[in-house]
């Protein structure tokens, strides 16, 4: 990769590492966790737990995934890595949409990671059935579109605080707007790099 690519995808990784590993943390070290989200999650631990551990670990897998020295080295490695993302993201979708329901308060919070729930499952889902059907170039649309909803979860961390510390809002507030705003810019920006840089999507499978 060229050192922009690089430098990128470094900065990508130590975000989702550091995301990623700051969720498995409620595992381990919950007294790490933000007070708000452990009183939420402890009240429904299952949906929790089949949410978090998943996505935790969709977010540091998924990153390797797009390094393309590692993929081209070590592809069998990359195929079995991508097999176990593919069921981190949906088990993940699945608790996310269980958690939805217990969101605070509003409908349109609730809603909004109803919605990415649903949309991260399916491109996780079309993400494998691409690659199954041998079109590599679709398979790296869809695997770039999930990996920018996994990102929903760095994004939401970032916005978060800035809404609650920048504009004053309470944290039920700044969740029904990073309910939407935590994952819908991310995949604009998935869709407008695919249009700066157009895949061939009939492309076989070698």
């Amino acid at each position: 990769m060229s050192w922009p690519k690089t430098a990128a995808w470094w900065f990508m990784m130590l975000l989702a590492f550091a995301i990623g590993v700051y969720a498995l943390s409620y595992f381990y070290f919950p007294d790490m966790i933000d007070p708000e989200f452990k009183t939420r999650f402890d009240a429904i631990p299952w949906s929790a737990r089949l949410h978090i551990f998943p996505g935790g670990l969709a977010l540091i897998v998924g990153a390797f995934q797009f390094h393309s020295g590692l993929r081209e080295r070590w592809t069998n490695i990359h195929r079995n890595c991508g097999r176990a993302y593919v069921v981190f993201v949906l088990s993940g979708a699945m608790g996310g949409l269980l958690l939805a329901w217990h969101a605070p308060h509003s409908p349109a919070t609730r809603l909004g990671f109803a919605s990415l729930a649903v949309v991260w499952f399916y491109s996780g889902a079309m993400a494998y059935f691409a690659i199954r059907a041998g079109n590599i170039a679709l398979h790296r649309q869809w695997m770039i579109r999930s990996y920018a909803l996994t990102l929903a979860a760095v994004t939401l961390r970032i916005q978060l605080p800035l809404y609650q510390g920048a504009l004053g809002m309470s944290f039920d507030e700044a969740y029904a707007i990073v309910a939407w705003f935590c994952w819908i810019p991310n995949l604009i920006i998935a869709e407008w790099f695919f249009n700066q840089a157009p895949l061939r999507l009939n492309r076989p499978a070698v």
